[in-house]
């Protein structure tokens, strides 16, 4: 295996974004990871929906490591810091934690009490993989230990933490807890010559034409107005707020009601992306060819739920679920955990950490079935714009 550091440690190398890959497909896991989200991996076990954090480092001695990064939320932490108001500080801290977890349950359908962390230790010639609960923080029983110029430590007695002032990270500490299991611990022989051992394995290796895997064909559309740059207050997520769908009428809209816009200049750049057949830029001559006024489709959300769901709206301009109010209970109530009649607002989307939503075919060549999932804060615009989107690398824990 490959050394890292080896003058100093002696350790084997380990690439976090490949250990994830590798946990993804060794227990036929999915990588749900968009950004600076708390959870790396989803396994469904039966019908137990378990997040997982994928983490490794140096050392496997007890020692805190990296597991929120909160630098949005610097202006709200550092008047506690200023002030040294370690008891408020302690509970903003927990809160902001909690939440983004919770945030991440409803995205992903996980309950509270089964996630975890696993994790890779790598010492000389040995690597130890673990196991540790994942929970929320404890409000009730959460405290500050120490507070100093440049961090604090705090526990709830299940888990010991720590914000540094610097760069705004929460760390846990990993390898005393009694919820802690070592797997197991791997002998690891490090290559005095690694790219001499490449140079043989591809000279003894005998190639053979392979046809490649389908080339996935994400897309990315907005939360909010495109053209306003703004959530629209009575149309697209706020759809709920709009007009009663009965003239004279004063029943209000379903208070879910919401549909995804789909703004013209994604239509122009990819009219065919819903449906090979269908030119997404021509909605009357769909409707007088088929008499149709919609495109079906099946729409699979991160939370393993599938719902009926269509292109349509006069100018195929929304995305729905068939109730609409589907998608909006997973929006509104699981992920952004809104009131019941509660307006949306771009402070909103920009405090929970993304703007737009990403869809993909895992098969292209079946346009059917779209799977959905959130993307970070100015998703849309970069891939409209061509500009390339690292949805591993946005803000990065």
């Amino acid at each position: 295996m490959f050394n890292q550091k080896a003058s100093e440690t002696g350790a084997p190398y380990l690439d976090s974004k490949f250990q994830e890959t590798i946990y993804a497909r060794s227990f036929n896991s999915e990588n749900v990871d968009i950004g600076n989200t708390p959870h790396d991996i989803l396994s469904v076990v039966d019908e137990d929906r378990i997040g997982i954090g994928i983490k490794t480092w140096l050392n496997s001695n007890p020692s805190f490591q990296k597991v929120m990064q909160l630098k949005r939320y610097r202006n709200e932490l550092d008047p506690y810091i200023q002030n040294q108001k370690a008891d408020d500080l302690t509970n903003k801290l927990s809160e902001i934690k909690n939440d983004r977890l919770i945030t991440d349950y409803g995205r992903l359908g996980l309950s509270d009490d089964q996630n975890i962390y696993h994790y890779v230790t790598r010492d000389e010639g040995q690597m130890e993989i673990q196991e540790t609960a994942y929970p929320l923080i404890d409000m009730n029983k959460v405290h500050p230990v120490k507070m100093t110029n440049t961090s604090l430590t705090f526990t709830d007695g299940i888990k010991d933490y720590k914000y540094t002032f610097g760069d705004s990270q929460i760390w846990m500490r990993f390898g005393e807890n009694d919820d802690s299991t070592l797997l197991e611990k791997i002998p690891v022989e490090i290559m005095e010559d690694p790219f001499e051992f490449l140079r043989n394995a591809f000279a003894s290796t005998e190639f053979k034409h392979t046809s490649r895997e389908p080339t996935r064909d994400d897309i990315f559309l907005p939360l909010y107005s495109y053209q306003r740059q703004d959530v629209m207050q009575a149309s697209g997520i706020n759809a709920s707020f709009g007009k009663p769908k009965n003239k004279n009428s004063d029943t209000p809209r379903p208070e879910a009601e919401v549909y995804i816009p789909i703004p013209s200049v994604f239509k122009e750049k990819y009219p065919y992306w819903f449906n090979d057949n269908v030119d997404i830029t021509n909605y009357k001559a769909f409707k007088q060819n088929t008499g149709q006024s919609s495109i079906s489709l099946k729409l699979h959300l991160p939370d393993g739920k599938i719902y009926d769901a269509l292109v349509g709206q006069e100018g195929f301009k929304a995305l729905e679920t068939a109730p609409q109010s589907a998608l909006g209970k997973w929006l509104l109530y699981d992920v952004l955990k809104l009131k019941p009649r509660q307006h949306v607002t771009m402070d909103i989307l920009e405090q929970k950490g993304f703007d737009s939503v990403r869809l993909w075919h895992k098969d292209p060549n079946n346009k059917t079935d779209v799977w959905i999932d959130f993307a970070p804060l100015g998703s849309f615009e970069s891939f409209i714009k061509k500009d390339p989107i690292d949805l591993s690398q946005i803000d990065d824990e």
